[in-house]
């Protein structure tokens, strides 16, 4: 008898074993990647011997526009007549889009199709087989997501990116659905990016009740609109060339430090180029429905009554309405009801850099900071005085700490306090070239392991771009890697880079009276870290911030001398006093605030910047 009892309860144990095992090794959901305003391909003619891709922009198409008289676009260039050499590139691009003109109502005025949604030959490993993965969008990703979750279970919605959120939501609708019966699936995965955002969270504004997805997570999702379409209608332009470079520079490696090499020579026709195609594309765009959801809220109303007819665009201000008025101003509250109901929603927001065409928004380049996650944020040049502690009116426990470290942004009025992560210098789409952002991302999308920001110090909610361009990021030895305080005295240098080996050779911090030990440490290998030890006295005050400078060559690339700044937060003590108060940043950055790329190299060549920086300082 005591046999057969030890039998059983051996078997018992197996038993539970084997249960727990494969309740580890469940299967994660489809994932549905719905990509950004540029991603999906749109054609005439589409499966037929006539067809013609109209989208997305090609350049060398651009460039055939004007191939006829290349030679003497060559010319006028070198002969630093750069504006008419961006106003014949504007032109080709301008011909390059006019298949895409769009009818006063928002519906396309000539047949235009995209790749067809349907879940058979909308997987990835089909993509993959048809055509050598032609019509396949973001395919380092899809391929990279495709070897955890298997490629038939990986799947790419494609849409008309000329349409407004609502109606591409409707599709989105149906596919999930379709999705769900091939894959014979309770609930799916969506992974969002940029526009794609937008379309996703009206979705969820919609249908989200429906119980079909598990877990969403937006990549520097298009939320709260951006200030694009105002200056492209306005003609406001002003390239920001500083973070356009950068943001180039960060799909080479950033082995050429391009922002660097035009930091005395700027690309000058670019401007021209920029004012032309803004032109063209006003007229044109000016009918489509996702230019105006990509409208900044703050600036949609005023927009709307200067450049819509309320007879003619009534169809149109009928549905771009829906999203400003039903979708956008609700988002908290839609988020905050399905997250109750058990979904997992996540937000990944890039931060640190001027957008594209100029002003003084933090951002992603594409993007605002603002805008893409609902957080409270100061003007590029400023930041929150010492003692800022937080609005928190979405975060109601004000023993949360949601500011950044550069004390630039306040999470906790976010559309999701608690699930919201930004990352300093992302650059908008480029996830995936970031092992932060993208171990996140399918952390998130596969596992149960992140359920919030403070689920693993590995990824807290702050937190710097570790993209190969940056060379190389820092934290302390304790849980918040972005925190010094009395319990420090080591910083550490981690090598981002893919292959290149890193040099210290000094660190500074002006805010502190703080002494590095940089000069006997040793290369850093790619991958690898080296501890800086330090000493003296940290200053005694909380809710504050201070600067870490590292200086240090990237040995083997065309510019080898480096030098980035870090802002880390000061908790070594009782904050100064609460403040709401916005107080100016560091003074190179608010130079370039004040004066354009271009002014500032005028400035630069006749030895004038330290003169200008003087007097903005007082």
């Amino acid at each position: 008898m005591k046999r057969i009892i030890s039998l059983a309860v051996c078997l018992l144990i197996v038993f539970s074993t084997v249960c727990i095992d494969a309740s580890a090794a469940k299967t994660p959901d489809p994932v549905i990647l719905i990509s950004g305003f540029m991603c999906s391909q749109l054609f005439t003619d589409f499966g037929t011997g006539s067809q013609k891709k109209v989208w997305g922009p090609d350049v060398s198409k651009i460039l055939s526009y004007a191939k006829n008289d290349f030679g003497g676009m060559v010319s006028d260039l070198f002969k630093g007549k750069a504006e008419d050499f961006g106003e014949k590139i504007a032109d080709g691009a301008g011909a390059a889009l006019e298949a895409l003109q769009c009818n006063p109502d928002g519906t396309s005025k000539y047949e235009v199709q995209h790749y067809p949604n349907h879940p058979e030959t909308s997987n990835v490993e089909y993509l993959l087989k048809k055509d050598g993965g032609k019509y396949l969008y973001e395919k380092n990703f899809c391929v990279y997501m495709a070897e955890r979750v298997g490629g038939k279970r990986v799947f790419c919605f494609q849409y008309d990116s000329r349409l407004e959120a609502k109606e591409l939501a409707d599709e989105l609708h149906q596919f999930i659905k379709e999705v769900k019966g091939f894959t014979e699936s309770d609930k799916v995965s969506l992974v969002a990016l940029s526009y794609g955002g937008l379309i996703t969270s009206t979705y969820l504004t919609f249908y989200g009740n429906e119980n079909d997805v598990g877990r969403v997570v937006m990549s520097v999702p298009a939320l709260g609109g951006t200030n694009i379409p105002a200056k492209i209608l306005r003609g406001d332009i002003e390239v920001s060339e500083d973070s356009v470079t950068t943001f180039v520079e960060t799909a080479l490696g950033g082995s050429s430090n391009m922002a660097k090499i035009f930091e005395s020579k700027r690309i000058e026709w670019i401007d021209r180029f920029a004012a032309g195609f803004a032109d063209k594309l006003s007229l044109l765009a000016k009918n489509w429905g996702s230019f105006w959801c990509l409208c900044s809220q703050e600036e949609y109303e005023s927009l709307k009554a200067d450049y819509l007819d309320p007879v003619k665009n009534a169809e149109l201000i009928r549905k771009i309405d829906v999203i400003h008025n039903e979708v956008m101003p609700k988002l908290s509250e839609t988020y905050s009801k399905l997250m109750a109901q058990g979904m997992q929603i996540s937000i990944i927001c890039g931060t640190g850099s001027r957008l594209c065409l100029g002003g003084d928004l933090n951002g992603d380049v594409i993007l605002p900071a603002s805008g893409v996650s609902g957080a409270t944020t100061a003007p590029l040049g400023s930041r929150f005085a010492d003692g800022y502690m937080g609005i928190h009116s979405a975060c109601k426990d004000k023993t949360h700490n949601h500011i950044s470290p550069s004390m630039e942004i306040d999470a906790s009025s976010a559309y999701l306090p608690e699930n919201t992560w930004f990352v300093e210098n992302h650059y908008h789409g480029q996830y995936y070239y970031e092992n932060y952002t993208r171990s996140l991302v399918t952390k998130l999308l596969t596992s149960d392991e992140i359920k919030d920001v403070y689920s693993d110090p590995d990824f807290p909610q702050f937190a710097n771009s570790d993209n190969s361009y940056r060379s190389i990021d820092i934290g302390f030895s304790s849980e918040d890697k972005s925190v010094l305080s009395s319990e420090n005295n080591v910083l550490i240098i981690k090598n981002v880079t893919d292959k290149d080996y890193i040099k210290v050779i000094s660190v500074v911090s002006d805010e502190t009276e703080l002494d590095f030990d940089a000069l006997g440490s040793e290369i850093i290998s790619p991958g690898e870290s080296v501890e800086i030890p330090f000493s003296g006295k940290i200053p005694e005050k909380g809710a504050s911030t201070a600067g870490i400078t590292i200086n240090f060559i990237r040995i083997g690339t065309l510019n080898p001398f480096r030098s980035l700044k870090f802002d880390v937060k000061l908790e070594n003590g009782k904050a100064p006093g609460f403040s709401k108060a916005i107080v100016p940043a560091e003074t190179d950055y608010r130079m370039k605030i004040r004066f354009s790329d271009r002014i500032l190299s005028k400035l630069r060549d006749f030895s004038l910047k330290e003169k200008f920086e003087s007097l903005i300082g007082k």
